[in-house]
């Protein structure tokens, strides 16, 4: 096939795919969407009778807008004023002063119309069948306005609340209790009707609380400064409204406040929340905020055509706290429920993330300071425990050094203690058949050498076994025994120093666990350092030397005490006195002690000093005593 003809029939193709198309297009219904009507929303016409800038109806519109807001549908609100006030307009002339609303709304309707007023409540019912004859009417009536007439009344309702001129009378006299005069500031227009029942409210709580009413009602601004710079300590002023001046000048109340209480020392109060702020102390008054919004849910539940009841909105006790401090008014004296505004910050309110801040660095630095602490804890007991670990060492090391001493000593003296008891047996032989005038006395001397050598020799082994650690026959040991073996060694060495030995020992001290030996030479030692010291300060003492040997029980042990008039240790001594090589003496080799306290240790028992420096030393030795059926090694 020629390239020719495949571009025909590829054409050709395509030419019938779009026919088909644009068929299969032309058969199809066209889609409609379909129509919804946009919800028709309501419209909304308010009437004011003064200016629309006024701190009072900013508010109520605020709350009205937010009260229409709860219902479902959409309100389109239009806001008229008369502004009476300003226009020098009376409400005897509603025509002449508001024709034009008619003119300017001829062509429109509206579904509900809210007057906010007497005066613009009666133009509307004179005028809603020229604005809007189906209008529902949901008013604002205030305290003191006249009823609206029956013929008019018809789709008609409204929202309302009491005059609280009374009872912000009596809440300045709570916060006051010295009060004795109370003056009202306020002018006829625009609201004549609630002016009347306000000076009847005042008159009455004055003449009930005792105090003095002062009206101070329609004055010129100047006159009307001048009066309130006079009033005394003990009055205050209730601040009902002030619109024009003697000049014809219109002034927003608030303002004309704001300035009277800065010139008057006098404590103000208000019958408006908006007056809170601008000066007062506070007010019994009906929230202009809550109003409004009463008056917009009226509209939304008026939509299904039956007009609900009228609603009363009841007061609310406001307070500056800046006033309430100014003047020194106790948090004790306010009234329960009462709502204070403009509070000073507290630290925590200004401060909170600085003070949050500052906490969390302190917790961190006592974190750090407590990680630090317990570090240094334990480096210091690290460092106890390493020294202690050393001191340990170094005692071990003098302890292999004294077993080696001793080991060397005993195998040094063991071939001379020999040799001496072989020449005592020999001299023994030959004295046997001597029959001389001594030779009695000579026997008895050699079997005393005998005697000692044997000893001294037994004494060399116990001490070698104990460095060695070798185990040794522990049986029972009878005290006054073990007591007269040692002044049979020492005694005649100690008479011939003229040093009196004393034993005090307990008739029912009992047997002790131990090898009588090497107690024995436990006990030598103490009486030899004893008698050393004696010998030593015999130039530094008046009272002849004297040595006490005590033993007695103590609970499951044994004491046995030597006690010298010697002088004692120093003091600086002390702590060294039981290790090896450490002595007081001049010719001294510093065994004797840690002797002793190796005999008490291998004993289970305890060496106990007790240094009276300059009078003398008690050496306890603690040995446990014998318990029968108990063998110890």
């Amino acid at each position: 096939m020629s390239i020719g003809r495949r571009i025909v029939n590829a054409s050709g193709c395509i030419v019938f795919a779009v026919v088909m198309r644009l068929a299969a297009t032309a058969a199809d219904p066209p889609v409609v969407a379909p129509s919804a009507s946009p919800p028709t929303a309501e419209r909304v016409l308010v009437i004011d009778q003064e200016g629309q800038t006024r701190p009072a109806f900013v508010q109520f519109m605020d709350g009205f807008r937010d009260g229409l807001s709860k219902g479902q549908g959409r309100c389109d609100v239009f806001i008229e004023n008369l502004d009476l006030a300003r226009l020098d307009r009376t409400s005897d002339d509603p025509e002449r002063a508001a024709g034009w609303l008619v003119a300017k709304y001829s062509d429109w309707s509206f579904d509900v119309i809210v007057p906010t007023s007497e005066v613009s409540r009666d133009f509307v019912l004179a005028n809603r069948e020229r604005l809007s004859p189906a209008a529902r009417i949901v008013a604002l009536e205030r305290p003191g306005d006249r009823p609206a007439q029956p013929d008019h009344a018809h789709d008609y309702t409204f929202v309302t609340t009491d005059s609280t001129m009374g009872a912000t009378v009596d809440l300045a006299c709570q916060l006051f209790p010295r009060l004795t005069r109370v003056a009202l500031v306020s002018q006829s227009g625009p609201h004549p009707g609630l002016l009347a029942i306000q000076v009847e409210q005042v008159r009455t709580v004055a003449k009930e609380r005792g105090i003095e009413y002062l009206p101070l009602i329609d004055l010129p601004l100047s006159e009307l400064r001048r009066q309130l710079r006079e009033l005394p300590p003990d009055a205050a002023a209730v601040f009902g409204g002030y619109w024009k001046d003697e000049t014809g000048r219109a002034w927003v109340p608030a303002d004309v406040l704001e300035s009277l209480c800065r010139e008057s020392s006098a404590p103000f109060f208000g019958i408006g929340d908006t007056y809170v702020g601008r000066g007062v102390v506070g007010c019994m008054c009906t929230d202009t905020r809550a109003l409004g919004e009463g008056t917009g849910r009226l509209v939304v539940a008026s939509r299904d055509g039956s007009l609900p009841a009228p609603v009363r909105v009841p007061p609310v006790c406001l307070l500056d706290e800046r006033v309430l401090t100014r003047f020194g008014i106790p948090a004790s004296a306010l009234p329960a429920g009462s709502k204070i505004l403009f509070r000073e910050p507290r630290i925590w309110d200004r401060y909170w993330p600085l003070i949050l801040g500052g906490a969390a660095a302190l917790a961190l630095q006592a974190a750090l300071i407590t990680a630090l602490v317990a570090q240094s804890r334990l480096r210091r007991r690290a460092e106890r425990i390493i020294g202690e670990q050393r001191d340990q060492i170094a005692h071990a090391g003098r302890v292999s050094m004294l077993g080696q001493l001793a080991a060397s000593l005993a195998h040094e003296l063991g071939q001379p203690l020999g040799a001496i008891l072989n020449n005592v047996e020999a001299a023994a032989l030959l004295l046997r058949d001597d029959r001389s005038a001594n030779a009695a006395e000579l026997r008895a001397i050699v079997d005393d050498i005998a005697a000692d050598d044997s000893r001294a020799g037994a004494v060399l082994d116990r001490i070698r076994a104990m460095v060695r650690r070798q185990r040794f026959t522990v049986g029972p040991v009878e005290v006054p025994g073990l007591i007269r073996g040692v002044l049979a060694v020492t005694g005649p060495g100690l008479a011939a120093d003229r040093i009196a030995i004393t034993v005090l020992c307990d008739p029912d001290v009992p047997r002790v666990a131990g090898d009588e030996i090497l107690l024995q030479q436990a006990v030598l030692n103490l009486v030899g350092n004893s008698a050393d010291a004696i010998r030593a300060s015999a130039g530094d003492r008046e009272q002849p030397g004297a040595i006490t040997i005590r033993a007695r029980r103590d609970g499951d042990s044994v004491e046995l005490a030597v006690i010298d008039n010697g002088g004692g240790i120093a003091t600086r001594m002390m702590e060294k006195v039981l290790e090896p090589f450490e002595t007081t003496k001049q010719d001294g080799l510093g065994m004797g002690l840690p002797i002793v306290r190796a005999i008490a240790e291998q004993h289970e028992g305890t060496l106990r000093l007790q240094n009276e420096p300059g009078r003398g030393l008690t050496a306890s030795l603690r040995i446990p005593r014998w318990k029968e059926g108990k063998g110890q090694a």
